[in-house]
């Protein structure tokens, strides 16, 4: 059982874009005014450097400077979650000793990527990371990414560190957060990670979540969890029926990555594009527009419900 308390992390968690400038370098600047930005909206918890951050398209250095000056504007303003994984443990560790340093709230980490390592390693893996800052550390499990699927036995042996206080389940299985839910207990928890099942995830226990389109609309996951902690469910699932056809135009452009940073821009927030691989999206993209168009209707719409 964690040794933290860990209902302070109940929050719609955005999943922070990194923003970068016209050289394609992390822009420091604007992410400052991100973090303001989403302050402002009402969010009180992010997650940092993770997919959604590009996270491993950016160097050692270069996370922990993102961490630091998100960890410094928000100034207890909001808890900040910073993922640190990396390909090899050694960088890991060293990332969540800074992540102390600097004053974060937790880390969290997918497994190795690349390396399809058996349960032993990832085990050792998490288990080095957590020895590395005392600080609450949730598992991140994302097969489709990592290759590599929590099992139970193996989320058993992880329980039995103090200092594991959740899971990010981004598997597809809605079950699967029931499964995590159950086996941790009322003082573990756990974060639906697909953002297409928020109030499914919810209902199956999930404490709160993380996602990578909420930066893009954060008025609506916000009144997603408005309502299902008011336990009205079917105007929750209104909502739902909103966002969800939202995601998947978001995801209809070259990058999810540049389409979300499109419309943070397009709201007042300039990101940049997305480090290549990632392909960007051009503001005047009459699709994005318009998709821009279409979500502020949809955060006006519900904002009485």
């Amino acid at each position: 059982m964690s040794k933290y308390d860990v209902n302070k992390f109940k929050n719609v968690t955005v999943a922070l874009n990194t923003p970068f400038d016209k050289f394609g370098d992390v822009d420091l600047e604007a992410t400052k005014a991100v973090v303001n930005y989403f302050c402002n909206k009402g969010i009180k918890q992010m997650y940092v450097c993770g997919s959604t951050g590009e996270g491993f398209l950016l160097d050692t250095e270069e996370r922990k400077a993102v961490t630091e000056t998100v960890v410094k504007e928000a100034a207890g303003r909001m808890n900040i979650i910073v993922h640190v994984g990396c390909p090899d443990t050694r960088h890991s560790a060293e990332l969540a000793k800074h992540a102390e340093a600097v004053g974060a709230d937790a880390t969290s980490a997918v497994p190795c990527v690349y390396y399809h390592m058996g349960e032993e390693s990832v085990y050792q893996h998490w288990t080095k990371i957590t020895e590395a800052a005392d600080l609450p550390f949730f598992i991140y499990n994302i097969p489709q990414l990592t290759g590599f699927n929590l099992s139970m036995g193996l989320f058993g042996r992880m329980l039995e560190n103090e200092r594991v206080a959740g899971v990010k389940c981004s598997s597809d299985p809605a079950q699967d957060i029931l499964r995590f839910k159950l086996a941790g207990g009322k003082d573990f928890i756990v974060f639906n990670g697909p953002d297409e099942q928020f109030i499914a995830g919810r209902l199956m226990g999930a404490d709160a979540g993380i996602g990578g389109t909420y930066g893009a609309m954060p008025e609506l996951y916000l009144k997603m969890d408005e309502l299902v902690n008011r336990g009205e469910w079917e105007k929750a699932r209104e909502v739902q029926n909103l966002v969800t056809p939202l995601i998947y135009r978001l995801c209809s452009f070259p990058s999810m990555h540049g389409a979300v940073k499109g419309i943070i821009s397009l709201d007042g927030c300039p990101m940049g594009d997305p480090r290549l691989p990632f392909l960007p999206v051009a503001l005047d993209d009459p699709k994005l527009v318009e998709l821009y168009h279409d979500i502020r209707k949809a955060v006006e719409d519900t904002k009485d419900l």
